[in-house]
């Protein structure tokens, strides 16, 4: 939107700030009127339903969203930053999130969900305008129009979807025949509602389409997941191995519950706070790299920045206890002080990933993401750079938090290190810097042009 206004962001400009100017100069003309052409292809006399001056938006820090939803797109920002980063009062959610879920429903879990349920709606309404203007241009102001005539927010009931449906796509659990089953019995009802017909006899309630919705999606990502798995044992041959999935899963649900438990253990509440995110960005990284998703890497920059951050508290904390008192370190400066900037060109690539602007180097990102696997095949590496990211990722965190384990209780630490070396062998140190000095020789690696740039 930025770039459509042409608006910059401006020096000393906060980020919140600057979110907000974009959406109020945005929401201005929403629903935008139509241009020329349009205007002279309506009937004379013909009102412009594009302007509806009873859902108008008002200028400044605080939109209106539907008929009455009031979102503030400043504290959107500010506090998506702060839940990545792990700052301010989002912790507490993080932390129960990780390893407090046993002791009842956090009371930040409401207004988190609130955030992020405003965070969608914003991007919907531009993804719906983005539609509308792709629809103008090739000639169907109809379909532009009628973009428009559904409401912005619907009810969704309060029913939970099912767990089927939010189980990550393994073979052994999103991929199991039974659940393949239900996802298909839901995207059939929904197929069928589409094409006019009522398979319960009836006009389904609202809160029930969104159930069949959101079953369809689950089925599609399903197929999509079975054919990429068909595809990569046809391009891999003899060299592919289902069981890598799982080794992969094993690695993140020991690292996860690792450094969850950590957290609950830990008496420094910054170290406590980089454990439970490590735990909880991880999980969700994972989640979407089994769905083909390049957002797991900006995921895994959380995580990479939260490894930085345990392990600059635990090898220089007068340094790291500086640094949080700055209040808005970067994953940079996390790297510098943790002694591994080696890791720079790691955190580059997967913070390209974390940001979709018309500057943002995926392809570079993706081709040093290939590049920094060590003895990886040339015929295969580019099917292999994210999983290998997501391993090297989920290694470096559950041996962390063991290293903050020990600290607090040799006995348990020592315990969670046999583990660790039983499935991971010995001499991790060494082959981690080993990579490490792999990593730093691509620091001037050039990205190329940008995601709009080419």
């Amino acid at each position: 939107m930025a770039f459509n206004a042409e608006l910059a962001h401006q020096q000393g400009e906060s980020f919140g700030d600057f979110a907000a100017r974009v959406w109020s100069t945005a929401s201005m003309t929403y629903p935008y009127k139509a241009d020329t052409a349009l205007i002279n292809a309506q009937e004379e006399g013909g009102r412009d339903t594009w302007e509806d001056g009873g859902k108008s938006v008002k200028q400044g820090e605080v939109i209106t969203v539907g008929e009455n939803r009031l979102v503030s797109p400043a504290k959107l920002a500010d506090g998506l930053s702060e839940i990545l980063h792990g700052r301010g009062p989002w912790v507490e959610l993080a932390l129960w999130e990780s390893s407090r879920l046993l002791e009842g429903k956090d009371p930040l879990a409401q207004p988190a969900a609130k955030l992020l349920g405003d965070a969608i709606l914003l991007n919907l309404r531009q993804i719906r305008v983005c539609a509308a203007t792709l629809a103008t241009d090739t000639g169907n102001p109809g379909l532009a129009r009628s973009l428009f005539s559904m409401p912005e927010i619907l009810p969704a009931g309060s029913a939970a979807p099912l767990p089927a449906s939010l189980m990550p796509l393994m073979p052994s659990t999103g991929l199991a025949p039974e659940v393949i089953k239900t996802l298909e019995r839901g995207a059939h009802l929904h197929g069928q509602v589409l094409i006019g017909h009522r398979p319960a006899g009836r006009l389904y309630r609202d809160d029930e389409w969104v159930f069949l919705s959101f079953l369809e999606r689950r089925a599609r990502a399903a197929r999509g997941a079975l054919k990429a798995f068909d595809a990569e044992r046809e391009h891999l041959g003899d060299e592919f191995n289902l069981n890598g999935v799982s080794s992969k899963e094993f690695y993140l649900i020991m690292a996860a519950e690792t450094a969850g438990l950590a957290s609950n253990w830990s008496p420094n509440r910054y170290a406590a706070t980089a454990l439970a995110l490590s735990s909880s960005s991880l999980r969700s990284a994972f989640w979407l790299w089994l769905e083909d998703d390049d957002r797991a890497m900006a995921l895994l920059r959380v995580c990479l920045e939260q490894y930085a951050r345990l392990r600059a508290w635990r090898t220089k904390p007068e340094k790291a206890e500086k640094l949080e008192g700055k209040g808005d370190a970067t994953p940079r400066d996390w790297l510098n002080t943790a002694g591994i900037k080696r890791l720079l060109p790691f955190n580059r690539a997967l913070g390209e990933f974390a940001h979709a602007k018309r500057i943002s180097k995926w392809d570079g990102a993706r081709r040093l993401l290939t590049e920094i696997q060590a003895n990886a095949s040339p015929k295969t590496a580019i099917y292999t750079a994210r999983g290998h990211a997501m391993g090297v990722i989920s290694a470096l965190i559950w041996h962390e938090s063991i290293q903050h384990t020990q600290m607090l209780d040799s006995d348990v630490g020592m315990a969670m290190e046999e583990i660790f070396n039983e499935h991971r062998g010995e001499g991790f140190d060494g082959e981690m810097n080993e990579w490490f000095n792999h990593v730093v020789q691509f620091k001037g690696m050039e990205f190329g042009a940008g995601i709009g740039e080419a």
